[in-house]
Protein backbone atom coordinates (compact mmCIF):
# COMPACT_ATOMS: atom_id res chain seq x y z
CA UNK A 1 0.00 0.00 0.00
CA UNK A 2 2.69 2.30 1.50
CA UNK A 3 4.67 1.95 -2.44
CA UNK A 4 1.40 2.21 -4.60
CA UNK A 5 1.17 6.06 -2.36
CA UNK A 6 4.67 6.59 -2.83
CA UNK A 7 4.09 6.02 -6.94
CA UNK A 8 1.02 7.78 -7.42
CA UNK A 9 2.94 10.74 -5.31
CA UNK A 10 6.02 10.30 -7.54
CA UNK A 11 3.38 10.49 -10.91
CA UNK A 12 1.80 13.52 -9.30
CA UNK A 13 5.05 15.42 -8.83
CA UNK A 14 6.11 14.33 -12.32
CA UNK A 15 3.24 15.35 -14.20
CA UNK A 16 3.22 18.85 -12.09
CA UNK A 17 6.98 19.31 -12.87
CA UNK A 18 6.05 18.23 -16.67
CA UNK A 19 3.35 20.84 -16.89
CA UNK A 20 5.38 23.62 -15.38
CA UNK A 21 8.01 22.96 -18.04
CA UNK A 22 5.75 23.07 -20.45
CA UNK A 23 4.05 26.41 -19.50
CA UNK A 24 7.85 27.61 -19.13
CA UNK A 25 8.99 26.77 -22.48
CA UNK A 26 5.90 28.07 -24.31
CA UNK A 27 6.39 31.61 -22.44
CA UNK A 28 9.91 31.93 -23.56
CA UNK A 29 8.71 31.21 -26.94
CA UNK A 30 5.68 34.12 -26.16
CA UNK A 31 8.39 36.60 -25.08
CA UNK A 32 11.16 35.74 -27.51
CA UNK A 33 8.32 36.00 -30.38
CA UNK A 34 6.80 39.37 -29.01
CA UNK A 35 10.95 40.80 -28.68
CA UNK A 36 12.41 39.44 -31.88
CA UNK A 37 11.50 41.51 -34.95
CA UNK A 38 9.36 39.91 -37.31
CA UNK A 39 10.56 38.93 -41.11
CA UNK A 40 8.27 41.55 -42.75
CA UNK A 41 9.44 44.32 -40.23
CA UNK A 42 13.40 43.19 -41.40
CA UNK A 43 12.39 43.40 -44.65
CA UNK A 44 10.91 46.81 -44.18
CA UNK A 45 13.97 47.99 -42.01
CA UNK A 46 16.52 46.83 -44.83
CA UNK A 47 14.87 48.51 -47.60
CA UNK A 48 14.53 51.84 -45.97
CA UNK A 49 18.24 51.40 -44.22
CA UNK A 50 19.23 50.74 -48.04
CA UNK A 51 17.31 53.82 -49.11
CA UNK A 52 19.03 56.02 -46.87
CA UNK A 53 22.18 54.25 -48.20
CA UNK A 54 22.15 55.08 -51.54
CA UNK A 55 23.61 58.03 -51.67
CA UNK A 56 27.13 57.36 -49.44
CA UNK A 57 30.11 56.47 -50.95
CA UNK A 58 30.63 53.52 -48.70
CA UNK A 59 27.22 51.57 -49.02
CA UNK A 60 28.06 48.04 -47.60
CA UNK A 61 29.67 49.73 -44.15
CA UNK A 62 26.10 52.10 -44.24
CA UNK A 63 23.80 49.12 -44.15
CA UNK A 64 25.36 47.23 -41.73
CA UNK A 65 26.36 49.69 -39.48
CA UNK A 66 22.29 50.77 -39.03
CA UNK A 67 21.36 47.53 -39.37
CA UNK A 68 23.47 46.74 -36.71
CA UNK A 69 22.16 49.41 -34.63
CA UNK A 70 18.20 47.59 -34.82
CA UNK A 71 16.38 50.22 -36.07
CA UNK A 72 13.09 51.07 -34.34
CA UNK A 73 11.69 53.15 -37.34
CA UNK A 74 11.96 53.59 -41.30
CA UNK A 75 11.71 57.21 -41.17
CA UNK A 76 14.80 58.48 -43.12
CA UNK A 77 15.58 61.53 -40.51
CA UNK A 78 15.27 58.95 -37.69
CA UNK A 79 17.96 56.73 -39.35
CA UNK A 80 20.23 59.73 -40.65
CA UNK A 81 19.87 60.48 -36.61
CA UNK A 82 21.06 57.15 -35.77
CA UNK A 83 24.09 57.11 -38.35
CA UNK A 84 25.18 60.06 -36.61
CA UNK A 85 25.01 58.22 -33.25
CA UNK A 86 26.56 55.04 -34.46
CA UNK A 87 29.13 57.16 -35.96
CA UNK A 88 30.40 58.37 -32.33
CA UNK A 89 30.18 55.28 -30.96
CA UNK A 90 32.49 53.94 -33.48
CA UNK A 91 34.83 56.75 -33.29
CA UNK A 92 35.06 56.11 -29.16
CA UNK A 93 35.38 52.23 -29.82
CA UNK A 94 38.52 53.32 -32.07
CA UNK A 95 39.60 55.67 -29.10
CA UNK A 96 39.71 53.21 -27.37
CA UNK A 97 41.45 50.59 -29.26
CA UNK A 98 44.34 52.91 -30.26
CA UNK A 99 44.50 54.03 -26.53
CA UNK A 100 44.92 50.18 -26.16
CA UNK A 101 47.40 49.36 -29.01
CA UNK A 102 49.07 52.35 -30.17
CA UNK A 103 49.40 54.75 -27.16
CA UNK A 104 52.38 52.86 -25.31
CA UNK A 105 54.30 52.64 -28.93
CA UNK A 106 53.92 56.43 -29.70
CA UNK A 107 55.28 56.95 -26.32
CA UNK A 108 58.42 55.94 -27.33
CA UNK A 109 58.77 59.07 -29.63
CA UNK A 110 58.24 62.04 -28.72
CA UNK A 111 56.74 63.22 -32.25
CA UNK A 112 54.78 59.87 -31.93
CA UNK A 113 53.47 61.18 -28.72
CA UNK A 114 52.53 64.52 -29.60
CA UNK A 115 50.55 63.36 -32.79
CA UNK A 116 49.10 60.85 -30.29
CA UNK A 117 47.92 63.42 -28.45
CA UNK A 118 46.55 65.97 -30.90
CA UNK A 119 44.72 62.68 -32.44
CA UNK A 120 42.92 62.54 -29.37
CA UNK A 121 42.05 65.99 -29.09
CA UNK A 122 40.94 66.13 -32.66
CA UNK A 123 39.11 62.94 -32.61
CA UNK A 124 36.90 64.55 -29.03
CA UNK A 125 36.21 67.85 -31.06
CA UNK A 126 34.71 65.23 -34.13
CA UNK A 127 32.76 64.23 -31.54
CA UNK A 128 31.76 67.27 -30.69
CA UNK A 129 30.50 68.20 -33.93
CA UNK A 130 28.31 64.79 -33.90
CA UNK A 131 26.46 65.49 -31.05
CA UNK A 132 25.66 69.41 -32.29
CA UNK A 133 24.09 67.26 -35.37
CA UNK A 134 22.37 64.78 -33.02
CA UNK A 135 20.82 67.55 -30.85
CA UNK A 136 19.50 69.48 -33.51
CA UNK A 137 15.64 69.14 -33.96
CA UNK A 138 15.02 66.34 -36.49
CA UNK A 139 11.66 66.84 -37.57
CA UNK A 140 10.55 67.22 -41.09
CA UNK A 141 9.11 70.98 -40.37
CA UNK A 142 12.85 71.72 -38.38
CA UNK A 143 15.34 69.80 -40.89
CA UNK A 144 15.37 72.20 -43.87
CA UNK A 145 16.25 74.97 -42.36
CA UNK A 146 19.44 73.01 -40.55
CA UNK A 147 20.80 70.95 -43.28
CA UNK A 148 23.45 73.38 -43.93
CA UNK A 149 24.81 73.71 -40.08
CA UNK A 150 24.63 70.02 -40.27
CA UNK A 151 27.12 69.81 -43.25
CA UNK A 152 29.37 72.17 -41.53
CA UNK A 153 29.57 70.30 -38.22
CA UNK A 154 29.86 66.96 -40.25
CA UNK A 155 32.41 68.32 -42.56
CA UNK A 156 34.45 69.79 -39.51
CA UNK A 157 34.54 66.13 -37.66
CA UNK A 158 35.79 64.85 -40.92
CA UNK A 159 38.53 67.43 -41.01
CA UNK A 160 39.97 66.60 -37.26
CA UNK A 161 39.88 63.24 -38.47
CA UNK A 162 41.94 63.49 -41.05
CA UNK A 163 44.04 65.94 -38.84
CA UNK A 164 44.82 62.82 -37.06
CA UNK A 165 46.20 60.74 -39.90
CA UNK A 166 47.98 63.53 -41.20
CA UNK A 167 50.17 64.42 -38.12
CA UNK A 168 51.38 60.88 -37.96
CA UNK A 169 51.73 60.89 -41.78
CA UNK A 170 54.06 64.24 -41.09
CA UNK A 171 56.50 62.63 -39.28
CA UNK A 172 56.62 59.45 -41.14
CA UNK A 173 55.59 57.48 -38.15
CA UNK A 174 54.62 53.78 -39.18
CA UNK A 175 51.66 53.80 -36.50
CA UNK A 176 50.03 55.77 -39.42
CA UNK A 177 48.83 52.30 -40.95
CA UNK A 178 47.50 51.29 -37.36
CA UNK A 179 45.77 54.24 -36.89
CA UNK A 180 44.47 54.00 -40.24
CA UNK A 181 43.23 50.72 -39.59
CA UNK A 182 41.80 51.53 -36.45
CA UNK A 183 39.60 54.81 -37.80
CA UNK A 184 38.64 53.43 -40.89
CA UNK A 185 35.20 52.45 -40.22
CA UNK A 186 34.62 56.03 -38.01
CA UNK A 187 35.78 58.00 -41.45
CA UNK A 188 33.81 56.01 -43.67
CA UNK A 189 30.70 56.56 -41.22
CA UNK A 190 31.14 60.34 -40.88
CA UNK A 191 31.53 60.64 -44.84
CA UNK A 192 28.51 58.16 -45.04
CA UNK A 193 26.51 60.81 -42.47
CA UNK A 194 27.37 63.73 -44.48
CA UNK A 195 26.20 62.43 -47.59
CA UNK A 196 23.04 61.06 -46.17
CA UNK A 197 22.63 65.40 -45.18
CA UNK A 198 23.57 66.52 -48.51
CA UNK A 199 21.33 64.28 -50.15
CA UNK A 200 18.32 65.77 -48.24
CA UNK A 201 19.24 69.79 -49.46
Amino acid sequence: MGSDGDKKKKCIIAGSVSGLLVIMVVSVAVVTSKNSPNENEIRQNTKAVKAVCAPTDYKETCVKSLMDASPKSTEPLELIKLSFNVTIKSINEALKKASENVKARADKDPQAKSSFELCEKVMIDAIDDLRRCVDHGFSVNQIEGYVEDLRVWLSGSIAFQQTCMDSFQEIKSNLIHDMHKIFRTSKELSSNSLAMVTDLS
